[in-house]
């Protein structure tokens, strides 16, 4: 696997602020800047950069909320440069296997818009499943169960 997790730093926060989205899918994300700047507002916040050998190529951030027990996928997002060639599906493996690693068998819960071109199809390709739960009403709420076998993720 030639994808990597890595801290976001003063070194790379630069190029991690950089990466953008395809035209298509910007009304679906924040900018990594803006992540970046809310993550400094969550209590816990858990966010990595996506890199492929030394080429920062995507941003993860998660909401921990230690209260509830509850993981939060705010922000997942690769570069348009590196969609759609298996980079995600490996990101998403990693992201399963550290969060199990530090935080154990807990729910990874995320949420998207309905939209035909929103990213709902690739999180249920990569294990989530939905809740039947609507989120502020717009977006569908997604569960994978990190104590789940997340084979099918890779």
């Amino acid at each position: 696997m030639n994808i990597a997790l890595r801290t976001i730093t003063g070194d790379n926060f630069y190029a991690i602020c950089q990466l953008e989205v395809a035209p298509h899918q910007t009304s679906h994300i924040d900018s990594n800047a803006i992540s970046l700047a809310e993550a400094n507002f969550m209590a816990s916040p858990w966010y990595r950069a996506i890199y492929v050998k030394e080429q920062p190529i995507g941003f993860i951030l998660v909401n921990v909320d230690s209260q509830s027990n509850r993981l939060s996928l705010w922000r997942f997002m690769l570069d348009k440069n590196y969609q759609k060639q298996g980079f995600g599906r490996q990101a998403i493996t990693l992201l399963y296997q550290e969060l199990r690693q530090e935080f154990g068998t807990i729910d990874l819960f995320t949420s998207v818009v309905r939209d035909e071109k929103g990213p709902k199809r690739f999180y249920l390709s990569c294990g989530f499943v939905e809740t039947g739960t609507l989120v502020e009403g717009r977006e569908i709420e997604l569960v994978f169960s990190l104590d789940s076998n997340f084979t099918n993720a890779d």
